[in-house]
């Protein structure tokens, strides 16, 4: 079968799958033998066991599925799916229920996609944890039935994890011993067996429009629309959790308004703010509904890019950029941005180091002239200018363990005295009042050429008075952590 016709039955299956009530199993199975063969031939290998799981699910199934048990089966993999295929999903409020029964489920799917949410159907806690970590929930509805199979302590240890992402947890109860204990674990509501329908969806609606109101007045930003950094935060948590548990990498690109500055102290601070509204507005129009777009400070913003594959990031960071550039101002006035981007593709970075890496990508992509998009690579690594901080043996060798060895936007070396050497890279001197020859030797080459350095901290008023006032910063004080917080501001102040 030609690629072409590969591509056009995979779509007419998932066709089918949204709107028939009734699908062959030879659907399900020849999308799923079709997905192994992209994930191999991909290198996907961490999605195999998972794509493996479902095929084993689909063998007990009967020859002609239901739609509920096709959607239900293929959900885990369906965003996969989507993304091999460059199909943007739709943007829907997810409700997780969990329970042992199918009918459960069953009962509650029609009634709650009348509210206008997705239901999804899990059976363990350990499935809501992970798909928690794919998408967070706007409520979650738990059988009591279930809690018999777990710990206790695994029960309040999700409920705590949900009460920190803001999503309503709901009981479906027998009696009033499983209330109390629902509410001393944290739970938000119970549904007793004597509890209409109606009331449990009007009850639902409500839990689902105030997680609504909560996301929105505490992890929005109120200028731009975009999300804040207490968002980024559970957000990223979220993001690295899947990728420990799946190997799914992820990008993150930070995006800043060129010559912002200019354009506030020429047009103003009330048009500025309706250009980073503006461009926040255009920004989430350009990328697809599973990214994540997040004021990150100022002019700067911080996209988190639900996808691993290079040539798709690229692709929707460039027509970001497109669109900004040809956005039309009042005063015949543009905007254009420059967009640094890294993957994050191993654990045990923080959040802070991979948004360094962004953020020398899009350094970068200023240095060359703006309005670009710029990967983080060996390339950027290796064009980083050094910065030099020499200081005498015995501080060297004291302040080994603990001196900042990242930056941004440099290589900071270190080094005693007796391995300086003239250049012409940034360099910062710190002078104490060691007495030694190299000391002085130093301090004599100092003085005789103060203008090529950028910084000098004399350390003790002896030092001081030796230098003839030609130093930047003084400090009476020559204890280590002094020593490194001066050595981390002057790193702060470095110019691009």
């Amino acid at each position: 079968m030609e690629q072409g016709q590969l591509t056009e039955r995979i779509h007419m299956i998932l066709k089918k799958i949204s709107e028939s009530r009734q699908i062959p199993k030879t659907d399900i199975e020849f999308l799923l033998d079709w997905m192994k063969k992209e994930v191999r031939q991909r290198r996907l290998m961490h999605l195999l066991e998972i794509f493996s799981r479902v095929e084993s699910d689909a063998k007990e199934l009967p020859n002609v599925l239901t739609q509920a048990e096709a959607m239900t089966l293929i959900s885990p993999v369906k965003r996969y799916i989507h993304t091999v295929l460059g199909i943007e999903q739709e943007e829907e409020d997810l409700v997780l229920i969990l329970s042992a029964s199918f009918s459960t489920f069953s009962r509650y799917k029609s009634r709650v996609e009348k509210l206008g949410a997705r239901p999804v159907f899990l059976q363990t806690l350990e499935e809501a944890v992970e798909y928690d970590y794919e998408d967070v929930p706007k409520a979650i509805i738990m059988d009591v039935e279930l809690w018999p199979q777990f710990k206790e302590r695994d029960i309040q240890s999700f409920v705590s994890k949900m009460r920190k992402l803001y999503v309503p947890l709901i009981v479906i109860g027998t009696n009033e011993h499983y209330r109390l204990a629902a509410y001393s674990y944290g739970f938000d509501d119970y549904w007793e067996s004597w509890v209409p329908m109606e009331e449990r969806l009007v009850r639902l609606g409500l839990h689902i429009e105030k997680s609504r109101l909560v996301s929105k007045a505490l992890l929005v930003d109120e200028l731009t629309g975009a999300f804040n950094r207490k968002y980024l935060k559970a957000t990223f948590s979220r993001f690295i959790s899947r990728l420990e548990r799946s190997g799914e990498s992820f990008a993150v690109a930070l995006l800043d308004i060129d010559h912002f500055k200019q354009l506030n102290d020429t047009f103003g601070h009330s048009y500025g703010d309706d250009v980073l509204h503006r461009v926040s507005e255009e920004i989430r129009h350009a990328i697809r509904s599973s990214d994540e777009l997040i004021r990150y400070g100022g002019e700067e913003f911080l996209i988190l890019l639900n996808v691993s594959d290079r040539a798709i990031v690229e692709s929707v960071l460039e027509r970001v950029r497109a669109r900004i550039e040809e956005m039309e101002f009042p005063y015949d006035h543009h905007v254009t941005v420059s967009i640094g981007y890294t993957r994050v593709c191993q654990t045990g970075y923080t959040l802070g180091e991979w948004c360094a890496y962004a953020d020398e990508a899009l350094y970068k992509a200023k240095r060359d002239g703006r309005n670009r998009v710029v990967r983080y690579s060996s390339a950027v690594r290796e064009e980083k200018r050094i910065a030099y901080v020499t200081m005498s043996e015995n501080t060297f060798t004291s302040l080994a363990n603990r001196l900042p060895k990242e930056h941004r936007r440099y290589e900071v070396v270190y080094r005693p005295y007796e391995a300086y050497s003239c250049n012409d890279n940034i360099e910062m001197f710190i002078l104490d009042d060691t007495r030694a020859h190299e000391a002085r030797g130093t301090l004599s080459a100092v003085k005789e050429q103060r203008g090529k350095y950028s910084h000098i901290l004399a350390v003790s008023k002896r030092t001081a008075s030796e230098l003839e006032a030609i130093y930047d910063d003084y400090s009476d004080d020559d204890q280590d952590e002094v020593i490194t917080k001066k050595i981390e501001q002057w790193l702060e102040k470095l110019p691009d």
